[in-house]
């Protein structure tokens, strides 16, 4: 949120926004020392390797998203590895972390990592598609605060795809500003709807519900195994 500068995160004001930049980021830093002494406590390798390794990634994410800022051609290839590093790593970490307390085998373990990490790249796309669709009460967040930011989406790169020589310039061109406006954020409106952007990324979306829903298939059925696969179609039809 600090890195973003979020005043709104899932409908609740950010940490940030009422405390101020020095709070905020001591109340991380102890947040995280915490974590690490809750770790060692517990004294699994694997969950300390595992966690260590994830919190790697996701900085890892932070610093490609930010090398890619205003990037009119970002591959979606690109995208999909920034949001698998800055997401889903972290939802495939929980789930097998999980599974590793659990006393799970490997082959579970799998399952339940591979549950998560599609779990993660379905909500994230479908977090930035709704970036460009949802209502500030409804979805509980800053609406446009992505192309505000400068930062390209599954939705920009869909419209990069589909769009003509001059929009591509024009997406291109808004891009490169400094600063962009609530003028230049109608204009993208606008293609966003022409092509069907949103649609086309929540489709994109589907198919990773569909591939996390589906890795816990090697589990018996139960009630957890239903909240489970519950949460993958959650991860679409949510509102904040």
């Amino acid at each position: 949120d600090e890195i973003d500068e979020r005043l709104i995160r899932k409908g609740l004001k950010t940490q940030n926004s009422i405390w101020g930049n020095q709070s905020s980021i001591l109340v991380g830093d102890y947040l995280l020392s915490r974590c690490i002494e809750i770790m060692d406590d517990d004294g699994d390798l694997e969950i300390l390797k595992l966690l260590s390794s994830t919190s790697a990634k996701i900085a890892q994410g932070e610093v490609l998203q930010l090398q890619h800022k205003g990037e009119a051609d970002l591959l979606e290839e690109t995208y999909l590895k920034i949001i698998n590093l800055k997401t889903a790593s972290l939802f495939a970490a929980s789930t097998r972390t999980g599974a590793c307390l659990a006393g799970s085998n490997e082959k579970e373990k799998d399952a339940l990592e591979s549950y998560g990490k599609n779990l993660g790249l379905a909500f994230q796309i479908a977090d930035d598609a709704l970036d460009y669709y949802g209502k500030d009460k409804f979805f509980g967040k800053e609406i446009g605060k992505d192309f505000f930011e400068g930062k390209v989406t599954l939705p920009l790169i869909i419209v990069f795809q589909k769009g003509n020589e001059e929009e591509r310039s024009f997406l291109s061109q808004i891009l490169k500003k400094e600063k962009r406006n609530e003028d230049d954020f109608s204009e993208i409106l606008s293609l966003i709807y022409k092509y069907k952007a949103v649609e086309a990324s929540l489709k994109r979306a589907e198919y990773f519900v569909s591939v996390s829903h589906d890795s816990l298939g090697i589990f018996p059925d139960n009630e957890e195994k239903k909240i489970l696969q519950n949460l993958t179609s959650f991860s679409l039809n949510r509102s904040f």
